[in-house]
């Protein structure tokens, strides 16, 4: 990496030179700042899902707190302070936040598969378009790229340029209702209230995370966090993984660290047995076939074990060791991370907050034409069922042209709906074993942003009660990685969502004289 442009940051007090345009969390991370901060009960913490969800990546960053480095590129000068066991004392904020106005015919929250081709179904029938989207560049997780745009981004992205669609990068949607959105700055805080006709939501979806003792520990990532990291610029060269959970998105992972020169053990949970059937499905699109090869080749010399997951992390202050369980023996490995995730979520709580209704698996609730039981609110992709990019791009079309008063071709209908069918084929093969359900020990931290143990919600029988009494759910994630741990008990149901649907950073803040900064 050393053919790129270097530009100089400040980390906790001393400058570091690192290559422009890495992702800030992966910078971090390759400078040895593998904890970015404490846990309220003093634990290191580091990356956990290195998408904007987990928010265990936050730092101070310019002068605003609670910024979460996975969503920030570098910038020359650029001042990052990360937490540490002595509380750094912050003045009140004295900086006014301004709110900026715009005002179009369509909002697409998101920019991803889903949302770009919304947004060009959109633009293409004569609607005003603005996306709003979390991440510094479009394209979503699946088609995330620091430098070199994939093809198939530069071609969805050329498409809306030349449609006239406007995109707001770095911003994450707050609060809002039909009509009317509030998003702020990931970066800064800053305030631009959106009003508009229709709304698209294609959030996307996120990891589905299972604690075990060790979990919190500094090295422990999601599957798509290491790739995401990888993406952002992180050196794995010569380290070794493992990658843990279920699902598809595990090879993609590996295959992605094993290109970059890590050595890697993939462990998937289903059996070879239960996998199956899936081979069957891969038959019926071309597109996943090739797909299919490519990753068996990229793996051919990766270890792999099914009916496996780890059972332990260890680690001083980082994490040095994973336990594996085969059968009925304990495998230890020495590693340099492990990068774990048990599928995917569906991430509704934009459409919750805008009142759309959840089918019982916990989608959105859509019609055939992508309408949900909000009037003029629409919704697109993961949030109404994981089924891979092929489906987001043809449910976004849908929901595009519909959003511009016009009506989807009966074809396209239907090729969404075989579509949905291979989701519901990955996720039957992929369901987890209920040994994992039940793996829950008394005292493996549950919330990791409030630091709850199991042990203390042990008889509650809501998320609510769960939230009222014992704060889970109530940290910077708001219950993004606690309540899916949560709800896969049968007496827990989904939770509500009120303002604000996510956090953001707060104005400029000064530290104080006694911090040393």
């Amino acid at each position: 990496m050393n053919h790129e442009e270097k530009v100089a940051i400040r980390i906790d007090g001393t400058t570091l030179e690192v290559p422009a345009g890495f992702q800030l969390a992966a910078a971090l991370m390759d400078k040895g700042f593998v904890s970015l901060r404490t846990s309220p009960r003093g634990d290191p913490r580091g990356v956990l899902c290195a998408m904007g969800s987990c928010h265990e990546c936050r730092a101070t960053v310019d002068g605003h707190r609670s910024v979460r480095t996975c969503l920030v590129t570098v910038q020359d000068g650029m001042d990052v302070i990360t937490e540490s066991p002595l509380e750094k004392k912050l003045l009140p904020n004295v900086e006014h936040c301004d709110v900026s106005e715009d005002e179009t015919d369509v909002v697409v929250i998101g920019s991803g598969p889903a949302g770009l081709s919304a947004a060009c179904a959109a633009a293409e029938r004569g609607q005003k378009v603005l996306v709003i989207d979390e991440s510094p560049r479009p394209g979503g997780r699946i088609w995330a790229h620091r430098s070199q745009m994939p093809a198939v981004v530069r071609n969805w992205i050329d498409r809306a340029d030349r449609a006239g669609v406007r995109r707001l990068q770095g911003a994450t949607v707050i609060d809002g209702e039909t009509g009317l959105l509030e998003s702020a700055s990931v970066v800064s805080g800053a305030r631009t209230r959106v009003r508009c006709q229709k709304i698209i939501v294609a959030t996307g979806a996120r990891e589905r995370f299972l604690p075990f003792p060790g979990w919190t520990l500094p090295g422990v990532t999601g599957a798509g966090a290491l790739q995401s990291l990888i993406k952002g610029g992180l050196d794995v060269k010569g380290k070794r993984y493992v990658i843990a959970g279920t699902g598809p998105l595990l090879l993609a992972v590996a295959a992605i660290a094993v290109s970059a020169g890590a050595e890697v053990i993939l462990v998937e949970q289903a059996s070879i047995l239960q996998r199956v059937p899936l081979a069957f499905s891969l038959l019926s699109s071309l597109e996943r076939m090739r797909e299919g090869w490519q990753l068996w080749k990229a793996l051919q010399g990766v270890e792999k074990i099914s009916s496996c997951w780890p059972v332990k992390a260890q680690g001083d202050q980082a994490l040095e060791k994973v336990h594996l369980k085969v059968g009925n023996t304990t495998r230890i490995e020495e590693v340099d991370g492990l990068a774990v995730g048990f599928g995917l979520i569906p991430e509704t709580r934009v459409a919750q907050g805008l009142g759309c209704m959840l089918e019982k698996d916990g989608r959105v609730k859509v019609d055939r034409y992508q309408r949900t039981s909000v009037d003029g609110v629409l919704c697109a992709g993961e949030p109404t069922g994981i089924a891979g990019s092929e489906a987001a791009l043809v449910s976004g079309q849908i929901a595009g042209t519909v959003a511009a008063g016009a009506t989807p071709a009966f074809q396209l209908v239907q090729k969404l709906r075989s579509h949905r069918n291979w989701g519901v084929a990955l996720e039957r093969t992929h369901s987890l074993r209920p040994e994992l359900i039940r793996s829950v020990v008394e005292d493996v931290i549950v919330c990791r942003c409030e630091d709850v143990a199991s042990s203390s919600i042990r008889g509650v029988q809501s998320l609510r009660q769960a939230r009222m009494q014992h704060r889970i759910g109530m940290g910077p994630c708001q219950g993004r990685v606690c309540m899916p741990i949560l709800a896969l008990g049968a007496t827990h149901q989904h939770d509500t969502v009120r303002p604000p649907w996510s956090t953001s950073p707060s104005p400029r803040a000064e530290l104080s004289s006694t911090d040393g900064h």
